[in-house]
């Protein structure tokens, strides 16, 4: 029964994100001493490509629209293995007491510290 209802469901989210894959590919075709400029941008939630053709002498900069991503602190990241190593030793505790407060701290720190690492990439 389930099946039914996931295979359809993956196909669609498949063609959706394959559909910008087969997009046509644009040729740029500048003068001589020229070269072609292209810049990503996003205009109103949607990825938009523009391509210009600058001068050999030119000056033009890239604009960065998202700035630099800043890095999270370590007390910070202290923090957040903490509260799930925590909230682990919590729920482990309501279920199995004592010991299964030791597993959930375990295992709950275990996770923040690979969601910790997964995210300072």
């Amino acid at each position: 029964m389930r099946m039914r209802i996931i295979l359809p469901a993956a196909a669609l989210v498949a063609s959706l994100s394959a559909a910008s894959a087969f997009a046509d590919p644009i040729v740029v075709s500048c003068g001589p001493g020229q070269r072609a400029v292209v810049r990503n941008t996003f205009v109103r939630g949607e990825r938009t490509t523009s391509v210009t053709c600058a001068g050999a002498g030119a000056e033009y900069r890239t604009a960065r629209y998202y700035g630099e991503r800043r890095h999270r602190s370590w007390g910070k990241s202290a923090l957040i293995i903490g509260g799930s190593a925590g909230t682990g030793a919590g729920i482990g505790g309501l279920v199995a007491g004592k010991k299964g407060a030791l597993v959930g701290a375990a295992l709950g720190g275990g996770a923040g510290s690979l969601y910790e690492g997964a995210k300072r990439r």
